[in-house]
């Protein structure tokens, strides 16, 4: 009688310490769910911080007027949306969007752009430019305005153009001031020649480097680039391209940059990529704050477009 109730007694304290397992367990594993869920929530918000919806809905009014004026001969042209990447396919169409993105609202609200010489920067939190800080100025032409203005702000300045009748050296208008005999592009070269245009008169041969590239040379590799300008006359739809490919644009802060749609180059067969490039710079995270002035002129013969555009990147809105 006794060991009975002795095994009774395991018995039942056997199932209680199953039980109670299975209820640690059980509540083990809710927590575990719980907090996954959080996480996922918590990360969900985040990114919805992060994401930018771009309502494009205004831009039909520039593919209908495009369509228009380009689309006479086409015996049918494709319907485009233009929120749907993919349906834009004809030259025009790139065209006609990438013109509302130059002529669409800002996206981000700067409260306190200033003028830097000929080009503005945002002096917002979080992307205020103040020292150390660093600046890169592709695209020169003998007009130092934005760079020495830069340097006056306290900032170590690179300046680089290939075009001028000037060696690489150190400026004297400050102790971080430094010109560069470089070109930039998407592909390394020692000996480039570039295509004639009004700055180019003559056969010349140019140093070329990829961002990454002068990133690298400068030894800058762990550092952020606070101000990215580019005015490198048609140059940049392949440097940005290059610039995209191998994440450079996530070292810089803010990206003021001018596009150009010459009347020849880049060629009209190349638009569409041109779209989906310009478009990539938007959906990785960099807002226009500021918009400049240029040559515009749309008509088929002598189509120009040209559009100066600032970005500030939310990748340093943290």
């Amino acid at each position: 009688m006794t060991k009975s109730i002795s095994t009774y007694k395991s018995k039942k304290l056997l199932i209680f310490i199953i039980v109670t397992f299975i209820a640690i367990t059980v509540l083990y594993i809710v927590n575990i769910t719980q907090r996954i869920h959080e996480e996922a929530t918590s990360s969900e918000k985040k990114d919805t911080k992060w994401r930018d919806y771009i309502d494009n809905s205004r831009a039909a009014a520039f593919l209908k007027n495009y369509n228009k004026m380009f689309a006479q001969n086409q015996t049918q042209t494709p319907e485009a949306d233009p929120n749907n990447v993919i349906t834009i396919q004809t030259w025009w169409q790139a065209a006609a969007i990438i013109d509302w993105y130059y002529n669409g609202p800002k996206r981000y609200d700067c409260k306190q752009v200033k003028p830097m010489g000929n080009w503005h920067i945002c002096q917002d939190p979080p992307y205020t430019v103040s020292p150390p800080c660093l600046v890169y100025s592709f695209g020169i032409n003998y007009d130092f305005s934005f760079d020495d203005a830069m340097v006056s702000l306290g900032c170590e300045v690179h300046s680089f153009d290939p075009s001028m009748n000037m060696e690489t050296h150190k400026r004297k208008n400050g102790n971080f001031s430094y010109f560069y005999k470089w070109g930039l592009s998407n592909v390394n070269a020692d000996a480039y020649e570039p295509r004639k245009d009004v700055y180019v008169k003559n056969v010349q041969s140019w140093k070329m480097r990829t961002l990454k590239s002068v990133i690298k040379e400068l030894g800058h590799e762990e550092r952020t680039i606070d101000v990215l300008k580019m005015d490198i006359e048609g140059y940049e739809w392949g440097v940005v391209d290059n610039l995209l490919e191998t994440d450079v644009l996530k070292q810089v802060r803010q990206f003021l940059i001018e596009y150009h749609l010459f009347p020849s180059f880049p060629a009209r067969a190349e638009y569409v990529y041109l779209y989906q490039t310009i478009s990539r710079v938007r959906e990785m995270g960099f807002r226009e704050f500021h918009y400049g002035d240029e040559p515009r002129n749309i008509n088929e013969a002598n189509f120009n477009n040209q559009r100066v555009v600032d970005y500030v990147s939310f990748f340093f809105h943290q």
